[in-house]
This record gives structure tokens, sequence and C-alpha cells, in this order.
């Protein structure tokens, strides 16, 4: 039974990452920050990008998702670190409101990445978020450069090896 539920899970998530390609345009979208404010990826990358970003790393997650509860932490302890190398570290509390997203955030004190809510799910129907944790890796020229879907035991190495290529 075991064999079989995991056989499962790995094609749910194998089927979730072939759904956007590896240098594919993103799909754009604009959310409210934690202070109300719109954040539009189109001014951080893509051919109207207003900065001098190298790329973003969107992470989709939500308080029901004990991977995300893990794996949430380490992306906070690296977006001081990503952000001297131009990579701005995004979250996105899928199909929840803010109040949801920071009270679930608060106890893990992750507070550095830029906080988005997705309440309703559109932009994760965009990117066809299907199991969460998910992580895409996007460039400053506006283009999936790697996916991370699902938890994975070496989730700060992947980061690290993954980001490295928004620096090309």
């Amino acid at each position: 039974m075991r064999k079989i539920l995991t056989a499962l899970f790995v094609l749910a998530f194998v089927s979730t990452a072939s759904a956007l390609e590896i240098n594919q345009d993103v799909p754009l979208f604009s959310l409210r920050d934690r202070s109300g404010e719109f954040f539009h990826l189109s001014d951080n990358v893509g051919p109207k990008r207003k900065g001098n970003l190298k790329g973003i790393i969107l992470n989709f997650f939500s308080s029901t998702c004990a991977p995300c509860k893990r794996e949430l932490p380490i992306l906070n302890s690296l977006a001081d670190e990503f952000a001297k190398k131009k990579i701005k570290i995004v979250i996105v509390g899928y199909q929840e409101d803010m109040e949801k997203v920071l009270e679930f955030l608060e106890p893990l004190k992750v507070d550095k990445p830029l906080i988005l809510s997705d309440p309703h799910g559109w932009v994760g129907r965009k990117y066809m978020v299907k199991g969460l944790p998910m992580t895409f890796f996007i460039s400053s020229d506006g283009k999936i450069k790697d996916i991370l879907p699902g938890e994975r035991h070496d989730f700060e190495k992947a980061l690290r090896e993954k980001a490295g290529k928004l620096l090309k």
C-alpha cells in the first residue's frame, strides 16, 4: 500500500512539474503584499522590468502544508544572501487570505521574503500548482529557469544550485 501511495504522490508532482516548462515565459500576475500594496511581477522581470534583479524565487505554500512549514524558514534564512546577488525571494500563500498567511508565518519567524496572498488561487492556477510546496526560479528576462515541486530533503542545496541559473 505504501508503494502505491508513494507512486501516486510522485506521479502527481511529475505531472505538476511538467505543466509549465523550462524557458517558457512566466505567467505574469499582481498580488497584494502584507502592507496592501500591489506587487506586479512585470515590474521585476521581463521586457518591462524596472529594476536590475537577476531573478525571482517564487514559492507557493499553505498553512496546512507540513513540508511548507519546514521549507519556509530556509527561504527566510537565505533571503538576505540572495538579495545581495539581486535575487528576490517571493512567497505566496496559496488560497489563503493575508491574515491567515501572517498568522501561519509569525511563529516560524518568516519575515524576510516578500509575502503575498493569493486568496482565490488565481495565480496558483496560472502556475498550474497542484501540490505544495512548489518553487519556481524566474530569470530577469521573464523565463522559468527551473521548478522544484514538492518537499526535498536537500532543499537548501537545491535552492542554491537552481538560483545559480538565475545569475547566468
